[in-house]
């Protein structure tokens, strides 16, 4: 019995020896930060915020004292869940052309309360790198003051440019598909949907998991497919494509 008591309490200890680093890594801080501006044609600005996460996973943290716009209106519709790593555009929002750039997101987490620049219409600030990002944006038609919602951005990993097939496999192999579907988290109730499907292809293209963003394909027939995967917020959806050209089997 005195054995098996303290047996108990050795694996006790050795849990919460790995649960400690676990939940250290869980309550780092979390940065905000901002991108910059594009001064749009009509006066207005095109404004973009992003985020720093040092935490292991996801991280939640609700609008109010802990996550908060000022001055004005506190609940912007910015992030709420804030994946590890650094995030750019990750509340894109337009303001008018009477904005005097006095506008902050203050973030609290791990013990650690920061916020970003209060000068926000310094020439530094003019965005060059990601000005692209910024000019897709229909300023006269954005709702002002809020981060807006954006399509998601999906890719296919590791496939090149151009209209020729761009992977290789063979009927009876599985073929590595590492997608990517990423989005702002707008709309905040809805859960973002990940989809492949076959456009077209002399078989059939069969999914390990069709709803996953990284799975493996394999394929009834030789010939040429196109592949597609679609990110979808419940709103808004984008696509990326991959062509594969499948052999014989070897």
């Amino acid at each position: 019995m005195a054995y098996g008591r303290a047996w108990i309490g050795a694996l006790g200890t050795a849990a919460w020896l790995v649960a400690a680093p676990a939940l250290a890594q869980q309550n780092q801080p979390i940065y905000p930060a901002y991108d910059g501006f594009l001064q749009n044609q009509d006066g207005s600005y095109t404004l973009s915020f992003a985020y720093f996460s040092h935490n292991a996973g996801p991280v939640t943290i609700p609008p109010g004292d802990a996550n908060a716009f000022g001055p004005g209106a506190r609940d912007r519709q910015q992030p709420t869940t804030f994946l590890p790593g650094h995030w750019r555009f990750q509340c894109v929002m337009v303001v008018g052309p009477e904005f005097d750039g006095k506008l902050v997101w203050t973030l609290s987490h791990g013990g650690t309360t920061t916020g970003t620049s209060q000068r926000m219409l310094q020439s530094n600030w003019n965005l060059v790198e990601g000005a692209a990002e910024l000019a897709r944006i229909d300023y006269a038609k954005a709702l002002r003051g809020v981060c807006l919602n954006r399509a998601p951005i999906t890719r296919v990993l590791g496939v090149s440019r151009g209209d020729g097939p761009t992977m290789t496999t063979a009927v009876g192999e599985r073929l590595s598909l590492f997608g990517s579907v990423h989005d702002e988290g707008l709309p905040r109730a809805a859960a973002l949907q990940v989809r492949w499907a076959q456009v077209s292809g002399p078989g059939t293209a069969s999914f390990s998991d069709g709803t996953a963003a990284r799975t493996y394909a394999s394929f009834s027939a030789p010939g040429v497919y196109e592949l597609e995967l679609t990110g979808n917020d419940s709103l808004l959806s984008s696509t990326a494509r991959v062509k594969v050209t499948v052999t014989a089997a070897r």
